[in-house]
């Protein structure tokens, strides 16, 4: 499994870099041209590359189809603009209204629901805000915010992110430049566990959560929110042409996650190592 590591957005030139790093991933790291007979194909998503679960959809595919998957782990909202400029052959994410406006741009030659996992938020274990039970996101921001409690924010453009700007926006509420409220500008792992150092209360996925609280010292799980959703594209090759080339094997990488055998393993990722499902999919006669 080949990875490029997403930058920090807020360098031009890392911004630069990451769109370079990108070109030469979808284009093959050979200068001289790639063969023909060298068959790659490029996903861009966050977490389910971070947590394993590219790794495992890679090694099921390329063990039946041969050819290589590359992954350039990247939030939901970089993701898609990296398709819009033809620099993956596949995105992942799970914000949807995002998503739905990739897809009336026509940057989306098929989409699908994949898998989803669940919106949470974890805090203090004293609570301050009072937000322990709470399934209401919009609720849960509310006391905090009124509480002036400590919050971490990943500011990174993901659909984590975009739900939370999204949630104060609703609220009426600019939390920028208060003193309880802090952006990391971090991916899931890292961001949780500054929020834990710093015992702030942080919003993330339920998986990411799963794979990694023994790592966590003071927080503790206090608000499962809605079912957080997974959505898959193949990027339109009529709007960038040059993916035509290695098409087909993107188009079977699609087919098999979106098959049994890609939903199967998304059901039992995890699941013997932590004792509960990690993802879940989006095929019901698969589902644990």
């Amino acid at each position: 499994m080949k990875q490029v590591h997403v930058v920090k957005r807020s360098s031009p030139f890392l911004v630069a870099l990451y769109f370079a790093l990108a070109i030469a991933v979808v284009l093959g790291w050979n200068a001289s041209g790639f063969s023909q007979e060298y068959k790659q194909i490029v996903i861009a998503t966050g977490s389910p590359f971070e947590l394993g679960l590219v790794d495992e959809f890679a090694k099921a595919f390329q063990k039946k189809y041969g050819g290589v998957v590359r992954c350039i782990k990247t939030p939901t909202g970089p993701g898609l603009d990296l398709g819009r400029h033809g620099l993956t052959h596949i995105t992942m994410g799970h914000e949807r209204e995002a998503t739905a406006r990739f897809v009336r741009e026509g940057y989306a030659a098929r989409r699908i629901d994949l898998m989803h996992n669940y919106t949470i938020v974890v805090g203090p274990s004293k609570d301050p805000a009072q937000i322990a039970g709470l399934t209401d996101i919009k609720e849960v921001h509310r006391r905090i915010a009124q509480a002036k409690s400590p919050y971490l924010s990943r500011g990174d453009g993901g659909g984590m992110n975009i739900l939370e700007i999204k949630t104060w926006k609703e609220l009426n509420i600019n939390p920028e430049g208060e003193k309880w409220y802090s952006v990391s500008k971090k991916f899931m792992l890292a961001s949780l566990l500054d929020a834990d150092k710093n015992g702030q209360y942080h919003m993330l996925d339920s998986s990411t959560w799963a794979l990694h609280k023994a790592k966590t010292k003071d927080l503790k799980l206090l608000v499962k929110g809605p079912a957080n959703e997974y959505e898959m594209c193949l990027v339109n090759p009529a709007k960038h042409p040059h993916l035509q080339y290695n098409q087909d094997l993107a188009e079977k990488f699609f087919d098999f996650l979106i098959g049994e055998e890609g939903q199967r393993i998304i059901a039992d990722f995890g699941v013997e190592q932590y004792g509960e499902p990690i993802y879940y999919p989006a095929a019901v006669n698969v589902s644990r």
